[in-house]
């Protein structure tokens, strides 16, 4: 099934833009021009990422920080996308802002399509992994401290954060691609545990409990059980 991606921004031309380049990508793409109606698109449909444009009407229609809201308002409802901010005026503070309300990533205005696209790539990526919730979790939570550290550590400019962090989020995407290694033997040891669990059950489940091999049968069923 095509991953399923909605854009929020108020700009219609950057909108268009950035959906059609998301389609050709080979996604299911919606488009929407308010935080209101972002919303609304939502509470019908199921969402793996979410654009958000941070600088658009609130959804009290009143403040330009619509973006902000609907982060908010998808943690509240526990809705479980992916969001990634897009601003023009980012700071470290923005950034920080964020990531600290549930923001996976966030991309500077005007856009690097190049960079978008390694974006959702990482998300998708981390959703296959056999734990992704953990998995997601813990890139914010290694990004979020990189991010601290910056801040009081240094006197980055923003953009140099910005090209600081993407290079620092491909050795992260290295890490992890180890530990996706990893999760691929843990899997193939379970399904064999599995295949073990099974074939003694089936052999306990033919021989008579005075069987000299019984007792033996009987300790491999509950170690590969336990072990699943």
């Amino acid at each position: 099934m095509k991953p399923r991606i909605l854009v929020v921004d108020d700009d219609g031309d950057m909108c268009n833009m950035v959906a059609e380049f998301l389609r050709k990508d080979g996604h299911n793409i919606d488009v929407s021009n308010s935080a209101t109606a972002a919303v609304q698109c939502m509470e019908s449909n199921k969402y793996d990422i979410l654009l958000i444009d941070k600088n658009m009407p609130g959804l009290d229609g009143k403040n330009q920080d619509g973006g902000t809201d609907l982060i908010r308002y998808v943690r509240a409802q526990s809705i479980p996308s992916e969001i990634i901010m897009m601003t023009g005026y980012a700071t470290i503070d923005t950034v920080i802002e964020a990531m600290k309300l549930g923001a996976f990533d966030y991309l500077l205005k005007p856009l690097s399509l190049k960079k978008l696209k390694v974006l959702i790539d990482r998300i998708l990526n981390y959703r296959s992994f056999f734990n992704p919730e953990e998995t997601i979790e813990l890139y914010r939570g290694v990004q979020g401290e990189i991010i601290n550290l910056i801040k009081y550590k240094s006197n980055m400019t923003d953009v140099e954060l910005d090209k600081t962090l993407m290079s620092l989020n491909e050795k992260i995407d290295k890490i992890f691609m180890a530990l996706k290694e990893s999760e691929k033997f843990a899997l193939a040891q379970r399904e064999y545990l599995a295949y073990i669990a099974a074939s003694a059950e089936q052999i306990k489940s033919r021989i008579s409990e005075t069987h000299e091999s019984y007792n033996l049968i009987d300790e491999i069923c509950k170690y590969s059980s336990k072990r699943l």
